[in-house]
């Protein structure tokens, strides 16, 4: 279900920093007589996205995922199988 004054909402599972499931919501807000793309995490407080933005936004999460991967994403981190399991 939208949130008030939400159109096109998609929700994308996750979790937070304690490991506890959590959304970030990609939609479109009301504004007048117009609509903005905006985004929020669960039901919390949302963040306008405008057009001009939106690039700055995909730049910085690309910049931020290359960083994680050059330092420590390349590393399997799943724990190897117990012997006896």
């Amino acid at each position: 279900m939208n949130a008030e004054g939400w159109r096109y909402e998609r929700a994308i599972p996750t979790v937070d920093v304690a490991g506890e499931p959590t959304r970030v919501v990609v939609g479109l807000v009301e504004q007048g007589d117009r609509l903005t793309a905006a985004l929020r995490v669960d039901d919390g407080k949302a963040a306008l996205v405008p057009l001009e933005m939106g690039g700055e936004l995909l730049k910085a999460l690309r910049e931020t995922l290359e960083s994680w991967w050059r330092l420590d994403g390349h590393r399997d981190l799943t724990p190897e199988p117990r012997a006896g399991r």
